[in-house]
Parts: structure tokens; C-alpha cells; sequence
């Protein structure tokens, strides 16, 4: 008969400057994750992309099994590692077919009604108290998506579904991520990526074609990058609030139109900018009122 698994001595301290950075630097590495995956679109179904990154995020964990034995595996919540590694499957799933139909940037901006979802989704599931300043924070963020899009400008199309309704299973995902504090990082990484691996293993055969060998290195940035990316937001979420880090995954938004420009050679207008001004704004007042609190 196995033993429960023991708990964690190594669990981190709540420290909300560090989540903050780990947020951040999570989310410039999915948004070029999701450049290079809106290349792969090109060529490739959305679920052989899913297939490939999942393929090159569970590689390295081999080394990890290595390093810190099968032991890390074990969870003190499997129907929730399984269940979030379900939602961040298809959240990848549509997220990719919504990169293969929209500009990087809308696409990552209809995403961001999210940080709404997980304020909404910390209140009903984890019962924590969200005062006026983090309502007035994502207030403002979500203020600032609207006139990046400016709706009727046409970026509001059918399109627009697949994106938006990753939003909604990936603010779940997020807090389900919170509601697993006796698990590691490491664990809820091995978690998701065998889980999303399977899945994408059932349903790649259904559109397999042959990759080319000069498209594997960027299957593989895809891969490795998605590792690294949750890794860093789970440790973020395991330091701090969902509802005080919500605010400021908006900024993924600044970084998808600067990677946009870059690489696609799409540079944000005038308005744009004003609203990364307001979602810049609204993850400011959290964490000024973050400092208050913790003094």
C-alpha cells in the first residue's frame, strides 16, 4: 500500500514583490511562445501544435525524475492536477486556433478578460476578500483591453470566440493553482505536462501530418518555453493572491504588441497604447496597495 505523500518542507513564504516578477517573466516567455506557435499556424493544425509542445514540454522531465526522484510526482490533490492539466490543454488548443485567425496582439488582448474570471473565480472557490482598490485595479486593466480593441473596429468576430473562451478556462486553471498548496511547483509542472501530453497524444492522430525538419527547433522553443512559463507562474501564484496577481498579467498585452511589431511587423496605433497605459496603471495601484498593507 503506498504512504501519503509528505508534505512539503520546502513551501514558499508568501512574498508578494517576488510573484510579481515570476508573473511577469512567465508572461514574456509565453508571448513568444505564442509567436512562434502563430508561425507553426501556417503550416500546421492547431492540434499537431498542441501535440508538439506538449511532446517538448514533458522531455525534460526525465532530468527532474532524475534529480529529485519519482517521489515529486506524488500529489496531495490528483483530481485537481488532473483537472488543470485538462483546462490547460485546451486553453492551448484554442488559444493556438484563435493565433492561426486573429493578429498576436488582439489575440492576447481578448484573452485578457481573464484577470475579471479569476478576481470572480477567487471570490466563489477560494473565498478571498477582494477590497475596492483591486476591484477599481481590474476595472482599469479591463478598461484598457476594451480601447486597445476599440469593439467595431472588427477584431469582434467569430474569431474572436476561441481566444475569449480560453480566457474564461484559463482564470480557472490560475486559481486551481492556488487551491493546491501542499503540492510543489515541480509537482503541478509534472502534473500538467503528462496531462496535457496524453490528451494531445488521443487527439493528434486525427490531423498527423509529417513535420518538417527544419520546423523542429521551433516545436522544440515552443516546448521548452511553455515548461519554463508555467513553472514560473505557479511559483507566482503559490507566493501570492490569484486576486492580487490578476491585474498584472495584463501587461502580457504590452508584450505581444512589442513582439508583434518585431516579428510580424504589426505596430500598435496611438490607442494601443493608451489603453496598455490604463492596464499599466490598474497593476501599479495593486501593487502600491499590496506595499500598504504589508507595512
Amino acid at each position: 500500500m503506498s504512504a501519503e505523500p509528505a508534505p512539503r518542507s520546502d513551501h514558499p513564504a508568501q512574498n508578494s514583490a517576488l510573484a510579481v516578477v515570476l508573473l511577469l517573466a512567465g508572461f514574456f516567455i509565453f508571448t513568444l511562445v505564442d509567436a512562434a506557435s502563430k508561425r507553426l499556424t501556417e503550416d500546421y493544425h492547431t492540434l499537431e501544435i498542441a501535440f508538439g509542445r506538449a511532446v517538448f514540454q514533458a522531455l525534460p522531465l526525465v532530468l527532474i525524475f532524475a534529480w529529485r526522484g519519482l517521489g515529486i510526482a506524488r500529489s496531495f490533490h490528483p483530481k485537481l492536477q488532473i483537472l488543470r492539466g485538462a483546462a490547460i490543454y485546451i486553453c492551448t488548443a484554442m488559444f493556438v486556433q484563435g493565433l492561426s485567425l486573429l493578429d498576436l496582439a488582439d489575440c492576447t488582448a481578448l484573452a485578457y478578460v481573464s484577470p475579471f474570471m479569476v478576481v470572480l473565480f477567487s471570490i466563489w472557490l477560494l473565498k478571498e476578500k477582494v477590497d475596492w482598490q483591486r476591484w477599481l485595479a481590474v476595472a482599469m486593466g479591463f478598461l484598457g483591453v476594451l480601447i486597445v480593441l476599440r469593439p467595431g473596429t472588427g477584431v469582434f468576430g467569430a474569431a474572436a470566440l476561441w481566444p475569449l473562451s480560453e480566457a474564461v478556462l484559463w482564470a480557472l486553471a490560475l486559481v486551481i493553482t492556488r487551491m493546491m498548496p501542499r503540492d510543489g511547483a515541480l509537482t503541478t509542472l509534472i502534473w500538467t505536462s503528462l496531462i496535457q501530453l496524453l490528451l494531445a497524444a488521443l487527439f493528434v492522430p486525427l490531423v498527423w501530418r509529417s513535420p518538417d525538419l527544419a520546423d523542429a527547433p521551433i516545436f522544440l522553443a515552443t516546448g521548452l518555453g511553455n515548461l519554463l512559463g508555467q513553472l514560473l507562474l505557479i511559483a507566482a501564484f503559490q507566493r501570492a493572491p490569484a486576486s492580487m496577481l490578476a491585474p498584472f498579467s495584463t501587461i502580457q498585452i504590452i508584450f505581444a504588441a512589442l513582439v508583434g511589431w518585431l516579428v510580424f511587423q504589426t505596430f500598435p496605433d496611438f490607442w494601443t497604447w493608451v489603453g496598455t497605459a490604463a492596464i499599466l496603471a490598474g497593476g501599479l495601484l495593486v501593487w502600491w496597495r499590496e506595499t500598504q498593507i504589508s507595512r
